[in-house]
C-alpha cells in the first residue's frame, strides 16, 4: 500500500462551487457533466497518478487512464454512505479497476467513527493521507526494491488487507509479474523498453 503525503489541490473555484452543493445532493452530482465536476475529476486523476507514481493505492499495481490496468479515483470512504464528502480530495485517492471494484472496495464501510471534521473521523482502514501506512502493513520483500509480498503489523493493517485482498494469490502474482516486467525492461538496449511498455499498455517513463 502506497503511503501519500497529501492529496490533490483543487482550483478554489472549483472547490468552492462544489462545497456549495447541498451534502444530500453531492453524490448524485459525482456522473455529472457540469464543468466544476468534470474539472474536479481531472485534477483528481492527473494529479494523483503523477503523485501515486501510476500506481494503485491499495495493491501498488500499475495503473494507466488507458490500457494496462485502468485507473479509478478511489472514494475512500464510500460515497453512497457518506456523500458529504464526494467532492473532498482527502477522500479521493487512485486505485485499480479491481481494487476498486465491487467484488472488492464496493461500498466498504471504512470508518470506524465518522465525525462532521472528515481528518478527525476514525476508519478501519489504513488511510493513505491520514496514517503512516509503514505502521500497519509492509511488503516483506521490500528490500529488494519492489513489493510483492505483503504483511499486516497492527490491527488496522490486518483489517485493510483482508478486506481489500490485498494478499490473494492474485494480486501477489500480479505484483510479482509486475517486478519481473521492470527487472526484464531494464535490461533492454535503451528505447527498446519504452516499445515494449507500449505494446503491453503500460505507463511509460
Amino acid at each position: 500500500m502506497l503511503n501519500l503525503d497529501h492529496s490533490a489541490v483543487i482550483p478554489a473555484n472549483i472547490q468552492t462551487a462544489l462545497n456549495q452543493i447541498p451534502d444530500d445532493e453531492k453524490s448524485g452530482m459525482w456522473k455529472s457533466k457540469a464543468n466544476r465536476v468534470v474539472s474536479f475529476k481531472s485534477e483528481v486523476m492527473t494529479q494523483g497518478l503523477e503523485m501515486q507514481g501510476s500506481r494503485c493505492v491499495w495493491c501498488t499495481l500499475e495503473v494507466s487512464e488507458e490500457g494496462h490496468r485502468t485507473a479509478h479515483r478511489d472514494h475512500i470512504a464510500p460515497k453512497g454512505t457518506y456523500g458529504q464528502w464526494t467532492f473532498l480530495p482527502d477522500n479521493l485517492a487512485i486505485a485499480c479497476e479491481y481494487c476498486n471494484g465491487f467484488e472488492i472496495k464496493g461500498e466498504l464501510n471504512t470508518v470506524s467513527m465518522p465525525n462532521a471534521e472528515y481528518s478527525n473521523s476514525e476508519f478501519h482502514i489504513v488511510h493513505p493521507y491520514f496514517d503512516n501506512t509503514e505502521d500497519h502493513i509492509r511488503f516483506v520483500d521490500g528490500d529488494v526494491g519492489f513489493p510483492v509480498v505483503i504483511e499486516g503489523l497492527s490491527n488496522k493493517g490486518l483489517w485493510t488487507i483482508d478486506q481489500m485482498k490485498l494478499d490473494s494469490t492474485q494480486l501477489t502474482k500480479e505484483r510479482a509479474k509486475d517486478f519481473l516486467f521492470a527487472r526484464d525492461t531494464e535490461a533492454l538496449p535503451n528505447g527498446y523498453s519504452d516499445v515494449l511498455k507500449r505494446a503491453v499498455g503500460r505507463p511509460i517513463g
